[in-house]
């Protein structure tokens, strides 16, 4: 069923209400309860996974209203990198990637995405996911700093290897390699990685500012790693 353009409007301008009400409400009870008490790990915890998941949504929602007026590249991989330096818990990642799961399989059967991503290849993707959450605990910290150089190496490696190794499995079970085999694989490499990897590496540049530029607004934003 297609909407007019009114109620299509009168759908996102709601979505968004209730987005925002819902961002304020969580800020406020944070806010609230670091007044009044000594902020535990687990709370800072479970607020940051809640909005690693919430801009997941956003950004990984494929047709939702709020994906389509903002064009947000995709929060997956940034969490992801957030999740391993910061928060070093199974339950953290396991929560992420079923989260990614979860939004895409929504997409398929309820927004009427195209399933042609779901192949065997497909099985493969939370296990690159876990690897970038992996390799994570080898960066120090997500802030400009004297390892700034180290950090940005590994993230830069470690994205473009899981966008490798998901794109190649995918590659594998279409219709193009059924055709020309490996052929025209590099071709494929050339076009997508240009658009693909640098969306991500933006998201984490604009972490980084963030990360470096909030604690010395507020010292109590600081993150602190999880032992």
């Amino acid at each position: 069923m297609k909407y007019s353009h009114s109620k299509a409007m009168a759908v996102f301008h709601k979505i968004v209400k209730l987005v925002k009400n819902g961002v304020l409400m969580i800020i406020y009870i944070y806010a609230k309860v670091s007044k009044g008490l000594k902020m535990t790990k687990q709370i800072n915890t479970l607020f940051a996974v809640l909005m690693m998941v919430l801009l997941m949504i956003v950004t990984r929602g494929h047709d939702n209203w709020l994906s389509s007026m903002l064009h947000l590249p995709d929060f997956t991989i940034p969490a992801l990198f957030i999740a391993g330096v910061y928060f070093r818990k199974f339950w953290v990642v396991f929560t992420l990637i079923l989260s990614s799961v979860a939004i895409d399989n929504y997409a398929i059967v309820h927004q009427g995405v195209s399933a042609h991503c779901i192949t065997p290849a497909y099985s493969l993707l939370p296990l690159t996911y876990y690897g970038i959450f992996w390799i994570s605990k080898a960066i120090s910290t997500l802030v400009i700093d004297d390892n700034i150089v180290k950090n940005a190496f590994v993230i830069i490696i470690a994205t473009c290897t899981q966008w490798f190794a998901a794109t190649s499995s995918y590659y594998f079970f279409t219709t193009t390699y059924s055709q020309t085999g490996w052929r025209d694989f590099p071709a494929y490499v050339a076009k997508w990685s240009m658009i693909e990897i640098p969306t991500t590496l933006s998201w984490m540049a604009i972490i980084i500012i963030t990360f470096t530029l909030v604690p010395r607004i507020s010292p109590a934003l600081k993150l602190q790693k999880s032992d």
